[in-house]
């Protein structure tokens, strides 16, 4: 302890001293609630990361005040307000790739990269896949963002971060998905696209959204899946990989005339895992079952991929598979997956066949994220500011990018990671409960047996890159530009003033919108004085037969960032429903925080109920 103590609680001293000491779990919880002076739940010592144990607005995972010259989350160093953008640039398509190719996208449940023939698995568990993987780009470096389902399919169809994705969280348990949200399906469609989908699990229900841009969409394989009484969602017992592979036929039957894309997700190997007497059985331990799960799963692949062959569709389809996520055997003593960020819950398989370019091994990490901007590039469509990913058109063509693959999970805000990856290094930054880092050289340690932390400087790189990003990801998009040089010219300003501390200028609205239109609000604020974070913009449409809607909303650019003096312009979008009726409507707005609102005062606009009446507008088809 006292070693501990004197180094201030680096990262090797507090593993060695736990080690040695017993100090684990509530005990080390409990010394660290001794030494927290400041009273934000974390200290200084014991791995408790507190950078400032004087000041209980720094601690890690405090929310980054940008420009302050403060390391409010200590991470190392202060944050700037301006996100780096993504880069989705597309790249030039190679001739020989067919123009009318058809796209089948296979996401295969719980499967880890090194479990697979093409991967160097010992075991004969994919043969059909390392078939197609001998004139497919096989990625060594294929990595899931999240370790499972929940966050990993929607960072696949929407290619976004998981903790980006636009989520519909009024969604009871597990969030969809949001209009906002742009799934493959919904870019392929306008490129001509028959668009069908086929999967086998209770959260691909209707009711999240996620047939957004589906003409077909079967999710009825989901009861062959049932649930082990009092296990929780993370155990099933069930088969559905004929039934899909039946289904996936008969979608390309019914097509074949046509250009498609197909999505079908294989649960089988989820746990439980179960034996299926149609293929070897490789024994009756839990890996050994797991194994003869992807086996089976493999099996009905290969029917699907026959079908192809035979209807001579193989060499005029872009067939892409991956994993979702891993599984745990173990390894960190963690079994299954879901809570961590380890190599076994998310190395995946990433394998990508276009026809017209010759297989190969790809160095170049790639991530979920990168799907869809790769698979629009392919098909002939344009980049959208909404994709996070990097198109791989230039690495299935030939060429190996060096490049960092991030990881992000939360759970109930006290389980926080995130995590950085390349060719050489993985390094995980686990921000709560226990703040901590670990570093692991996986091109010489592939299960991670090494932890590397406080001895890392051949993984400084990637470790500073995860810090960046970290910083850069707390920043809202757009809340840089929020703040603008200077007081704006307005001709006529509202000079509302929502409280002492939030004069609002000016809205700026559109004077006709129809139902089902985004109707887009331009907010100009003069922030007079500090405003807690806890207050929101409230924005209410009201309009005849008591027609009422909301846009409610946190400014891009959070209040707690504002100091007086500043002028802060963003815009936000509000849907207008489909079943709005016709007529005049007028948007109310102002301040309020849980039951209560800010005063509210406007010389040149109606005031009711501490309501400020910003703009006039008709709706009509």
């Amino acid at each position: 302890l006292g070693l501990v103590l004197a180094t201030g609680g680096s990262a090797a001293v507090v593993k060695a001293s736990a080690a040695y000491t017993g100090l684990g779990g509530p005990i080390a919880r409990a010394l660290r609630h001794a030494f927290d002076r400041d009273g934000d739940g974390y200290a200084r010592f014991l791995g408790g990361g507190d950078c400032d144990d004087s000041d209980p607005g720094v601690h890690p995972g405090a929310p980054e005040i940008p420009d302050d010259g403060i390391d409010q989350n200590c991470i190392g160093g202060d944050a700037t307000a301006h996100r780096p953008p993504p880069d989705p640039a597309f790249r030039p398509v190679p001739s020989s790739v067919p123009r009318d190719a058809n796209v089948l996208l296979l996401t295969i449940d719980t499967t880890r990269a090194d479990h697979l023939g093409m991967y160097g698995y010992p075991r004969p568990t994919s043969p059909s896949l390392d078939a197609m993987a001998r004139d497919a780009t096989v990625f060594d470096h294929g990595w899931a963002h999240a370790p499972s389902t929940r966050y990993s399919m929607p960072a696949i169809l929407t290619g976004r971060l998981p903790l980006d994705v636009y989520y519909d969280t009024s969604v009871e348990g597990w969030p969809g998905l949001l209009p906002r949200a742009t799934t493959i399906a919904e870019a392929l469609a306008p490129l001509g696209f028959a668009t069908g989908a086929i999967t086998s699990y209770w959260y691909f229900d209707r009711i999240r959204h996620m047939d957004q841009g589906f003409a077909e969409y079967d999710n009825e394989d989901a009861r062959l899946h049932t649930g082990v009484a009092g296990a929780g969602p993370e155990q099933t017992r069930g088969s559905s990989s004929k039934e899909q592979t039946d289904k996936a036929i008969s979608f390309v039957a019914r097509h074949a005339a046509e250009r498609w894309f197909l999505w079908v997700h294989y649960y089988d190997p989820h746990y439980a895992y179960e034996p299926h007497p149609e293929v070897p059985s490789f024994g009756d331990d839990r890996v050994a079952r797991y194994d003869g799960e992807l086996r089976y799963t493999d099996l009905h692949i290969g029917r699907l991929l026959d079908e192809l062959r035979t209807r001579r569709l193989y060499d005029r389809t872009v067939i892409v598979v991956t994993g979702d996520h891993g599984e745990g055997f173990g390894e960190h003593g963690v079994e299954l997956h879901g809570y961590h960020l380890y190599a076994p819950q998310t190395r995946v398989p990433l394998i990508i066949r276009v026809p017209g370019l010759a297989g190969r091994r790809a160095a170049t990490p790639a991530g979920h994220i990168d799907l869809l901007p790769t698979l629009v590039n392919l098909a002939g469509g344009a980049p959208s500011p909404d994709m996070m990913g990097r198109s791989l058109v230039d690495v299935l063509a030939g060429a190996d990018v060096p490049r960092t693959v991030f990881q992000q999970l939360s759970y109930e805000g006290n389980h926080e990671m995130r995590g950085g990856v390349d060719a050489r290094c993985h390094v995980i930054y686990n921000v709560s409960p226990d703040t901590s880092w670990e570093v692991y050289r996986i091109d010489t340690d592939p299960l991670e047996t090494h932890d590397l932390a406080g001895d890392d400087d051949e993984c400084a790189g990637v470790r500073a890159e995860v810090a960046r990003w970290y910083d850069a990801e707390q920043i809202p998009q757009g809340a840089g530009e929020a703040l603008l040089a200077a007081r704006p010219a307005i001709a006529a300003p509202l000079d509302a003033d929502l409280g002492d501390a939030v004069r609002l200028l000016a809205v700026d609205a559109p004077g006709h919108v129809r139902p089902g239109d985004a109707l887009a609000l331009t907010w100009t604020f003069a922030a007079r004085g500090r405003v807690a974070p806890t207050w929101r913009v409230f924005v209410h449409v009201e309009g005849p037969g008591r027609g009422f809607f909301n846009g409610d909303h946190r400014p891009v650019r959070p209040f707690e960032w504002w100091r007086a003096g500043q002028y802060i312009r963003y815009t936000t979008s509000v849907i207008v429903p489909r079943s709005a009726a016709s007529g005049h409507y007028t948007v109310w707005a102002g301040l309020f925080d849980a039951g209560r609102r800010a005063p509210a005062r406007a010389p040149r606009a109606r005031v009711v109920d501490d309501a400020v009446a910003v703009a006039e507008l008709e709706v009509s088809p």
